[in-house]
């Protein structure tokens, strides 16, 4: 970075809080593998050694995300077993699989009972009791759209689902299905893909089913601290009716409600529960809708696709919100549907990428291997990692830049997102560079472009009782001194490479 002198520049900067939350995403059973290899004993929920918890906690994670702790579908795991495409894509990932290592998907729920090779229920409270402990708290997955095909009720309560007829079944075999008992019920489905066929449609225009699902969703506020809900915007009810039309009524035995869904489940578990929260798994554009129907926080996949096609004008669009959104997107670069961020951005760019993205308000997801730099995504159904190597460069840079920001949070948690001019005139590449300050305590620098890029920013640095500004940079080994009096009259000037960044203490030096 080049640092000299500029015109005095007015702004009206943006002022950001930090930290909401930073949730670090687990696949459970994939977690508990590693572990046992690593302690050489088998670990389950109940034997977490105390040592992994406190270093998440030392990097500053407020929350963890156990993704895969409900009681799984065996007949999804038949279809896993045996489905060519998933065995295809499962040998691209691991070359020597086995049987051993699939199950059926996450979001195939036979029962929201903890799972007993976890550690069972005992098991997901101790976790619990042992996470408060740390200060941390405990995540799980809640999947509104639908249960396995193995699920109870499938049988007992078919009227809780969308059902069809043998004339469905013939023109569309892979949407609709006969249990058992010779009802005819359809798979869950969103209106973009083809149906999902290890699992059955809830129909949330059945009072009963809303009721009962009411109900999982409260046991479920029992054993965790906050739920992160599967396709969220699913069970809407004109996405259920765009979706699945006149079967929502089941022939006129229901007719809509009147409220949505979330609008009485959210209530209801904070009445018992204040202090839960809800994660929305959102997309569509419909992330305000849902903050008004009472979610904390919802999926800003926007975001992360313009920080993915490197649309630096789509990411200013995002970050010029000031509204209730703002605080409420839960950001990410990586989670378990994506791609690995190191395989998508690059080392490199995903550094630049991940301070980028801390440093805007909102909460935080960091997906597990990805401050490892692991590059292969692993499908849901796969319990066991593949060998790879950990980059030991983005791990260190992680666990820097953690460390240096949890540090920053305690001091002050205000950042200020600074407006960036042109270094001259006709110079586009200003608008390539995000620019944060922190009062006077710390100045951060991003170029989210492969363009050498330059622009102007004023700083106001009047807490500094000195005459020159050290600036230090915490996660490199950059230092520059500079007069205050000619920074503060003609402001600052910054040239950066390529995805280059800075995140620096600010000193006063005489």
């Amino acid at each position: 970075m080049n640092l000299i002198h500029s015109t005095a520049l007015s702004i009206n900067p943006e002022r950001v809080k930090r930290v909401e939350g930073l949730i670090y995403e687990i696949t459970t059973r994939v977690w508990l593998k590693v572990l046992s290899v690593k302690y050489g004993k088998n670990v389950e929920l109940t034997n977490i050694p105390e040592e992994e918890i406190k270093q998440l906690k030392k990097l500053g994670f407020d929350a963890l995300w156990l993704m895969g702790v409900w009681r799984l579908s065996e007949y999804g795991r038949e279809i896993a077993l045996n489905h060519e495409g998933l065995r295809h894509e499962f040998l691209s990932v691991l070359p020597d699989l086995k049987d051993a290592d699939i199950v059926c998907s996450s979001y195939s729920i036979a029962s929201y009972e903890p799972d007993h090779s976890l550690g069972g229920r005992e098991g997901l409270i101790s976790f619990k009791e042992q996470l408060h402990k740390n200060g941390m708290k405990l995540i799980l997955d809640f999947v509104p759209n639908h249960v396995a095909i193995d699920h109870p009720w499938v049988n007992t309560h078919p009227e809780y689902f969308i059902g069809g007829t043998m004339q469905d079944m013939m023109n569309d075999s892979n949407t609709f299905f006969l249990t058992q008992n010779k009802a005819m019920l359809a798979h869950g489905k969103d209106p973009y893909f083809s149906a999902w066929t290890d699992v059955a449609q809830l129909n949330y225009f059945n009072p009963q089913t809303r009721k009962a699902m009411q109900d999982e969703l409260m046991e479920a506020a029992s054993l965790c601290d906050g739920v992160r809900c599967d396709m969220a915007m699913l069970i809407l009810k004109r996405i259920q009716k765009q979706i699945w039309g006149k079967r929502v009524y089941a022939g006129n035995k229901f007719s809509e409600p009147q409220t949505e869904f979330w609008q009485d489940a959210i209530t209801e578990v904070k009445k018992i529960y204040p202090d839960f929260f809800f994660i929305a798994e959102v997309y569509w554009g419909l992330e305000s809708e849902m903050i008004s129907l009472g979610f904390d926080y919802v999926y800003d996949k926007t975001f992360y696709d313009a920080l993915k096609e490197t649309d630096v004008e789509g990411i200013r669009a995002n970050l010029a919100d000031r509204g209730q959104l703002a605080k409420k997107r839960l950001r990410f670069i990586e989670n378990h549907d994506e791609n690995r961020a190191a395989a998508v951005f690059g080392v490199e760019k995903s550094k630049a990428t991940a301070l980028l993205m801390l440093l805007t308000p909102g909460a935080y997801l960091i997906h597990q291997g990805q401050m490892e730099g692991l590059i292969k995504k692993l499908p849901v159904q796969l319990i066991r990692m593949p060998k790879e190597e950990i980059n030991r460069d983005l791990a260190l840079f992680y666990e820097k830049l953690l460390l240096n920001l949890k540090t920053i949070s305690k001091a002050n948690s205000q950042w200020v997102l600074r407006e960036t001019f042109p270094a001259w005139e006709g110079n586009p590449t200003f608008r390539n560079l995000f620019v944060f300050s922190q009062d006077s305590l710390y100045l951060a620098v991003i170029n989210y472009s492969q363009t050498q890029s330059q622009c102007y920013v004023h700083l106001d640095l009047a807490g500094l009782k000195a005459k020159n500004v050290l600036f230090k940079d915490l996660l490199g080994s950059a230092e520059y001194v500079r007069s205050i009096d000619e920074i503060n009259s003609r402001g600052l000037y910054l040239d950066m490479p390529a995805y280059g960044f800075h995140l620096f203490k600010m000193t006063g030096v005489n």
